[in-house]
């Protein structure tokens, strides 16, 4: 999808064609192939994620899980999906699979603030030192909760 002025512009998926069309448009201007289909599977990743921001909002963080791993194995360069799948392995105590997901998204972005707070607060917890999570000090938690709040906080469009 791309805008173009006020409207949202949709390019036929068929290679040989290639013409933009309106959104709204029900089968492309040009070689008439369907497009609300396409349409609708371009914003299912956002919808997903959507649904990942509601299940980690009411605390059902495996559920989020799945949702944010759902979206970033269909776009794997997304990087605000891959720090709430981060957060929500966190959240689900898979501290393993969340350092491992905040590594992929610092090889794409290693200034990453999110990735390198999640990754700064793994490595706390990893310490002989730390204490669980759930026996962590008054500062910890709000470390944690910002870095929560900032991944959960976010809505994408569709």
């Amino acid at each position: 999808l791309s805008s173009k002025g006020r409207f949202m512009k949709v390019i036929c998926p068929e290679s040989s064609c290639r013409k933009e069309n309106e959104a709204s448009t029900s089968e492309c201007v040009r070689c008439g192939t369907p497009l609300q289909s396409y349409v609708q599977l371009l914003n299912y990743p956002s919808h997903l994620f959507n649904q990942g921001l509601g299940a980690a909002r009411n605390g059902e963080f495996e559920r989020a899980r799945d949702l944010f791993a759902a979206v970033v194995y269909w776009c794997p360069k997304d990087l605000e999906a891959r720090n709430a799948l981060a957060m929500a392995c966190l959240e689900s105590r898979d501290l393993l699979e969340a350092k491992r997901q905040w590594e992929l998204v610092q090889a794409q972005a290693p200034t990453d603030r999110l990735a390198l707070r999640g990754l700064s607060q793994i490595e706390e917890l990893f310490r002989p030192t730390a204490q669980p999570l759930s026996g962590q000090s008054s500062s910890d938690m709000t470390h944690h909760k910002q870095v929560k709040k900032s991944i959960f906080a976010r809505k994408k469009k569709t």
